[in-house]
């Protein structure tokens, strides 16, 4: 038997302690094998991070200049930068909160915040002292390069290029505002000068004290020993003859604490002189302009500074920047209000706020919208000459049609000449031989009245019939437009085919007519159809007559075809038309006869689409051919 199990308390710890061990080796194992893949993102993230720069205003975050300035360095710098920027902004607001107290709290603060930011670069924004540019970042990120841009009159201490700094020191171009401000207006006597206490105000006046010294016949009054809050009225009564220069001022005698932008609201509007500047950041408060500091050059320039600085130059090695540099810049409604001329503006300044001119704003559409419109035009004005130059060519072919028409029928009536001379010589006979027995009826002692009446109405009779065919001749022959009359194509048919009777009985042919009952009437030239009728008839007798079928037929049919239309068909018991050949029987000068001008066809398919028909030709099942036309019948009102 075995001894029970002793669970004494001293064996349990150390059964306990032992599992311990092993998990705590395990786990000093797994985090070993893990280290390596945990660490590698955190080199690579490192390694490719963006470059962290830290900006420090002296002032509010709502103060124009530094808005401007602000923006524009950065778009300067992402401008160059391929990579990543990560910008931070802190604000001192020194105007309000001047104390050594406040400074310390905003130091310790920038402390806290940014330990172990990896901070890249400073740039310092100072507009009081250069504490912002040097003693601030040295106390804090002594490691870390500063790029400061400063605009006003007081010079950078030596001591701050000891201390890994540069930067733009940028003075007002206050020569060149003076020098605008008499070029526009010239009758100046009087300038008011509006500044402040505080050391950089003083810095300010004493430069403007030294310009106007060189600005002779002009008197310069400094307004710096009473409030601001005052002067809104003072200027309000400043006589004709006088300018107002606003100078800085960060502190008034009074103790209340103003940025130039401020100044030039609460001044401008109310004054009955023109106001002039020196920061372009003032524009649109109602001053007119000056040589101002232009924020978005002084930006790019402080953008390309620190750009430099970044990539790895040391500040010691690139000196402290100190420019007066301005630009002549103005705003348009002040020299509206003013009734300054813009004559008068120097070829380089900028005019601020004008009004965008319809032009201006849609000058690309408007552009695009004149093209096309002269396009169209063009196009329009083309057109119009073509059509011009196709009604033109439109008569002209009418003219030589008709009278190639005219031709035509002159050619077909050269054939008939023989047939239709033969067909008066009858009536004509008949009257000579009429009259000769009348005039032996005469000579009787007593007449046969009767006789005789009844020989002058058979003389009557064949000088009408003679008469017809000479007027048929006549309507055939004459040139004349195309007209549209309804027009009896069974009278029609009947007519030609009389015409056309002489002929057919010289060439032993027989010709013969085939009219359906009520054939409703066409519009068209009843010359010009007889003629095609006509032409199609004597084509016709001329495939009959140069066949040797003992059958010699000529029929000429009409009746309704299809479509509403009237159907006109010659059908000959001729030779039948080759089969290579069908298709340009209607072709001009084309023909199959030995003497034939190859006219007659083209010309009757001319009149007959000139009528809206059809016409075309086709060989019979049997023997012969058919040529066919269609005309449109008279539509009338139900």
């Amino acid at each position: 038997m075995l001894p029970p199990l002793n669970y004494s308390p001293h064996t349990f710890s150390v059964t306990g302690w032992r599992a311990r061990m092993i998990l705590l080796v395990i786990l000093v194992l797994t985090v070993s094998a893990l280290l390596p893949a945990v660490a590698q993102p955190v080199t690579e993230s490192a390694a490719a991070r963006p470059k962290r720069i830290l900006m420090l205003f002296s002032e509010s975050k709502d103060v124009p200049g530094n808005i401007a300035l602000e923006q524009a360095v950065r778009a300067e710098m992402r401008k160059l930068s391929p990579n990543r920027l990560e910008f931070f902004a802190e604000h001192l607001d020194a105007s309000h909160f001047s104390d050594q107290a406040h400074f310390q709290f905003f130091k310790d603060y920038l402390g806290k915040k940014y330990a172990g930011q990896n901070l890249d670069l400073i740039m310092a924004f100072p507009s009081r002292d250069y504490t912002l540019a040097g003693a601030l970042p040295d106390a804090l990120f002594p490691n870390v390069p500063v790029v400061f841009i400063a605009v006003n009159e007081l010079d950078a201490p030596y001591e701050i290029s000891k201390l890994g700094v540069t930067g733009i020191v940028q003075r007002f171009d206050i020569r060149g505002t003076l020098g605008l401000m008499l070029h526009l207006q010239p009758d100046t006597r009087r300038v008011v000068v509006i500044g402040g206490v505080t050391e950089v105000d003083q810095a300010t006046l004493q430069r403007i004290g030294e310009a106007a010294r060189g600005a002779e016949g002009v008197e310069f009054d400094f307004w710096t020993n009473r409030p601001v809050a005052e002067m809104p009225a003072a200027v309000s009564a400043l006589p004709a003859g006088t300018a107002v220069l606003l100078s800085t001022v960060l502190r008034d005698v009074s103790g209340q604490v103003y940025f130039m932008s401020q100044l030039a609201q609460m001044l401008a509007p109310p004054a009955h002189v023109p106001v002039y500047v020196m920061g372009g950041w003032v524009l649109g408060s109602g001053a007119v302009g000056g040589s101002v500091v232009d924020s978005e050059d002084l930006g790019a320039r402080g953008g390309q500074l620190a750009w430099r600085v970044l990539g790895g130059i040391k500040p010691e090695d690139l000196p402290i920047e100190v420019a007066t540099k301005g630009t002549p810049m103005v705003d348009w409604q002040a020299l509206k209000r003013w009734r300054i001329s813009e004559r008068r503006l120097p070829a380089d300044c900028m005019v601020r706020f004008r009004p965008v001119t319809l032009w201006e704003e849609h000058r690309t559409i408007i552009l695009s919208s004149l093209a096309v419109f002269l396009a169209q035009a063009g196009t329009i004005a083309g057109l119009l000459a073509q059509r011009k130059l196709r009604r033109r060519a439109e008569t002209e072919i009418s003219r030589q049609r008709t009278e190639l028409a005219h031709v035509s029928r002159v050619s077909t009536m050269g054939q008939l000449a023989s047939a239709l001379a033969h067909e008066l010589s009858q009536p004509l006979g008949a009257i000579l031989r009429n009259t000769e027995a009348a005039e032996l009826f005469l000579k009787n002692d007593r007449p046969d009245l009767v006789e005789i009446r009844a020989i002058l109405a058979d003389i009557r009779k064949d000088d009408q019939r003679a008469g017809n065919v000479i007027e048929r001749m006549r309507s055939l022959l004459k040139r004349r437009e195309l007209e549209s009359n309804p027009v009896d194509l069974g009278e029609l048919i009947e007519e030609t085919v009389a015409l056309a009777w002489a002929d057919a009985s010289a060439r032993r042919v027989t010709l013969t007519m085939q009219v359906s009952a009520n054939l409703p009437l066409v519009l068209g030239d009843r010359v010009h159809l007889q003629q095609v009728l006509l032409n199609l008839i004597l084509n016709g007798l001329d495939a009959v007559a140069a066949g040797e079928n003992v059958e010699r037929m000529l029929v000429i049919r009409a009746g309704l075809g299809t479509g509403g239309n009237v159907e006109v068909a010659a059908c000959d018991s001729g030779t039948g038309i080759p089969a290579d050949k069908i298709n340009s029987l209607f072709e001009p000068f084309f023909t199959t006869k030995p003497n034939g001008l190859g006219m007659g066809l083209a010309i009757s398919r001319t009149l007959i689409e000139a009528h809206g028909g059809k016409i075309w030709a086709e060989n019979n099942v049997d023997r012969g051919a058919t040529f066919k036309f269609t005309l449109p019948a008279e539509r009338r009102e139900p």
